[in-house]
C-alpha cells in the first residue's frame, strides 16, 4: 500500500476506499495503476470493459484531465459525505458560489486558466453544488465577514453572492455562520472540510477525512489525530460566529447596503 500511495501520490484514504469499493475507479487512476504494476494493453482493455460493466461512472469523471488528482479525490469523498463542515475566510466555499462569483475566483487567481479550462472549471464548481441542493446533505459551513465586503468580481456579482448565500441559508439542511470582525478568538489560516460518512450496513463507521486549502496546494489529513484537531477547529469557530438567524440578517443586510 505505501508504494502505491507513495508513487501516484495519493492518498490512504483514496486507496482503502478504491480497495473495498468504496470509491469508483477513475479510467485515468486506472492506467496509472496499470503503468505502476506493468500491466500491458490487453490487460487494459479488459479491465475496462470490466470496470465500464460495473456501472455508469460518477459526473466528475469526465474532467480528469482537468483537475488535479487532490481536487479529484476531494470532490470524489465530498459526493460520498453523510455530512460536510466546513470554514473558509478567504474566500467562499465551493458549494455556495453562484456562476459569476466562481469565475471572477477563477480569474483573480495568480495562474489564470485558459478560457475554456476556466469556463469547465466553474461547471465543475456548480455541480458539486448538487450534493446541497439535490441530496440535501447537511452542511455547516462558517465564513467571514469581510467575505460579505470584499467585491470579488464587482458589485453586481457580489450583491448576486450575497443574494445566493441569503437563499442558501434558508435550506434545512444549511448552517450558515458568519464570524464578525468583533471575534476576538478566531484565527483561520486556511480553507478546512471535514468529510463525514455514514456506516456501511452491518459494518464499522466509516473514518471522516479533513483537507486543508491553501493557495494553489490542496492537502487531505485523514489520521484521526488530525481529524479530531480540524474538528475541534470548527467548533470552536462556530462558538466565535453569529448564530444562523443573525448571519442571514447580516447578509441581507449588506445586500441591501449595495
Amino acid at each position: 500500500m505505501d508504494n502505491v500511495v507513495g508513487e501516484l501520490g495519493w492518498g490512504r484514504t483514496k486507496l482503502i476506499r478504491i480497495e473495498s469499493a468504496k470509491v469508483r475507479l477513475s479510467a485515468a487512476d486506472l492506467r496509472k495503476l496499470g503503468k505502476l504494476y506493468g500491466a500491458d494493453a490487453n490487460d487494459l482493455a479488459r479491465l475496462h470493459e470490466l470496470m465500464d460493466a460495473a456501472g455508469s461512472t460518477p459526473w466528475f469523471a469526465a474532467y480528469t484531465d482537468l483537475l488535479t488528482a487532490a481536487l479529484m479525490e476531494y470532490i470524489e469523498l465530498e459526493a460520498m459525505a453523510a455530512q460536510i463542515h466546513m470554514a473558509n475566510t478567504g474566500v467562499l466555499p465551493g458549494l455556495l458560489q453562484s456562476r459569476s462569483y466562481a469565475t471572477a475566483v477563477y480569474e483573480s487567481q495568480p495562474h489564470i486558466p485558459d478560457p475554456d479550462q476556466a469556463a469547465r472549471l466553474v461547471e465543475v464548481r456548480m455541480k458539486r453544488q448538487r450534493v446541497i441542493t439535490e441530496d440535501g446533505v447537511p452542511l455547516r459551513a462558517i465564513i467571514g465577514q469581510a467575505l460579505l465586503h470584499v467585491a470579488t468580481g464587482g458589485r453586481d456579482v457580489l450583491k448576486e453572492q450575497l443574494g445566493l448565500l441569503a437563499e442558501m441559508s434558508e435550506l434545512a439542511n444549511v448552517e450558515l455562520r458568519v464570524v464578525p470582525f468583533s471575534a476576538e478568538r478566531a484565527i483561520l489560516t486556511s480553507g478546512i472540510s471535514v468529510f463525514d460518512f455514514d456506516a456501511e450496513p452491518g459494518g464499522d463507521q466509516e473514518p471522516s477525512v479533513a483537507f486543508t486549502e491553501h493557495e494553489g496546494s490542496m492537502l487531505l489529513r485523514d489520521a484521526e489525530l488530525d481529524v479530531r484537531r480540524f474538528r475541534r477547529l470548527l467548533d470552536h469557530l462556530a462558538t466565535q460566529s453569529l448564530d444562523p438567524d443573525e448571519s442571514r440578517h447580516m447578509i441581507t443586510k449588506r445586500m441591501e447596503e449595495l
